[in-house]
């Protein structure tokens, strides 16, 4: 390792992948700044570029080293971190000459002299917070290569996640955003065990030890959704959104994923949910083209994706990484055929899309008001709100004229 570092420097984050990476950047970036180095907007004022890595895919693998060259190219000194060189720094450090490789958060604390703090609390903002619960995973989804680069399941305690929401409602911020790796499996001993979930424990803590007004949930595992997480979903304070690590749906792609969930508990948990807030919001994540995908499975997916009645699907065609069984399946789908059905899923998810709207207009809800005098409902639907002051949350009657469609 290089030795540390004994000056003040300025510094800009690139980063990739996902709410993972951009809650440790936004650590990271407050733990240097109460370090004393300084923050810049602009690469071009930056003595450092730091580029928080993707790994998932090979092709987030790719766009991770690129960001990294593009920085060298303008004459910055480079450092990678994140999930990339975690699960393989020195295939980095022989890709990336005259480059920082750090495999580890602590490791890049230690070179910019910053001494670890337990709390660093990403203050960016005037809406929302976005607070880890858990990190790391034990599964074994054929496709994915996040336990390798996060390592095992990890609960965050209770006193610790109450703390930092006590620290955002000093603050006046009206949101907080639980995330992690695999955060529905909160209170797992590992995360191969869904039914130890106490996801809805986790919550009723928080409800009972804190005032913040809104509460929304990052990904979820539909598995690890037991019934008590629905007996809470109830309370408004709750943001009625769900997002859904589904990736098919059809059962026999999902075992092939190995995915530990089927179709059933994706409409258990979708009418669950519409049985406690009706007028939630129920996106998915959603994968194309997975190894040995046919026609008729991939109708199985346009099926149970129109059937359930997503408010937003986001659409991935299969990429390989390499280190994961999927990587090595037989029948691979052709690469315009992986792209004929994402563009055929993303219509379907447009016209869902339209139709949940469609179904709220008329209907007044609260906005969480952000710098462009736009915010989001609690169910996600972004609406303009003009003359509103960032932070404020704000009363408005959906209609044709002020929804964004886009969020």
């Amino acid at each position: 390792m290089p030795s540390p570092i004994d000056q003040s420097v300025r510094f800009h984050i690139r980063t990739l992948g996902c709410k993972m990476n951009w809650l440790d950047s936004a650590r990271l970036s407050a733990a240097l700044s109460t370090a004393g180095h300084i923050p810049v907007a602009g690469e071009s004022e930056a003595d450092y570029v730091l580029v928080n890595s993707c790994t998932v895919t090979a092709q987030a693998d790719r766009k991770s080293r690129q960001q990294a060259n593009a920085a060298r190219r303008a004459q910055k000194q480079v450092a990678v971190l994140g999930c990339g060189p975690r699960v393989d720094a020195a295939a980095y450090r022989q890709q990336l000459d005259d480059t920082l490789v750090f495999g580890s958060e602590a490791e890049m604390l230690d070179y910019f002299g910053v001494e670890e703090q337990s709390d660093p609390l990403p203050l960016n903002t005037r809406t929302r917070l976005p607070i880890a619960i858990q990190t790391g995973c034990d599964d074994v989804c054929s496709f994915c290569i996040t336990r390798i680069a996060r390592g095992a399941h990890r609960n965050l305690p209770i006193d610790r996640i109450v703390r930092q929401i006590r620290h955002a409602e000093a603050l006046e911020l009206k949101e907080i955003v639980l995330t992690g790796i695999n955060l529905a499996a909160w209170g797992c001993d590992n995360t191969r065990q869904p039914h130890q979930a106490r996801l809805h424990e986790l919550l009723e803590q928080i409800l009972i030890q804190t005032d913040i007004p809104r509460i929304r949930l990052s990904s979820l595992g539909p598995q690890y959704l037991q019934p008590g997480f629905f007996d809470l979903f109830s309370d408004e304070r709750i943001c009625d959104h769900l997002h859904l690590s589904v990736q098919s749906g059809c059962d026999a792609v999902l075992q092939r994923m190995a995915r530990g969930h089927g179709v059933d508990e994706v409409r258990r948990v979708a009418e669950s949910a519409r049985a406690a807030r009706p007028a939630v919001g129920l996106a998915a994540d959603m994968i194309v083209g997975f190894p040995g995908e046919t026609d008729g499975e991939f109708e199985a997916t346009l099926k149970t994706a129109s059937e359930v009645g997503f408010s937003k699907l986001h659409v991935f065609p299969f990429s390989p990484r390499e280190g994961t069984p999927a990587a090595g399946m037989a029948d691979a789908v052709p690469q315009e055929v992986k792209k004929a059905r994402a563009a055929e899923l993303r219509e379907l998810g447009s016209v869902l899309r339209d139709e949940f709207i469609a179904s709220q207009l008329g209907t007044v809800r609260e906005v969480l008001v952000e710098s462009n005098e736009s915010g989001l409902t609690t169910h996600y639907i972004r609406v303009a709100v003009p003359n509103a002051g960032e932070g404020e949350i704000r009363e408005t009657q959906l209609s044709a004229s002020n929804v964004r469609r886009g969020a």
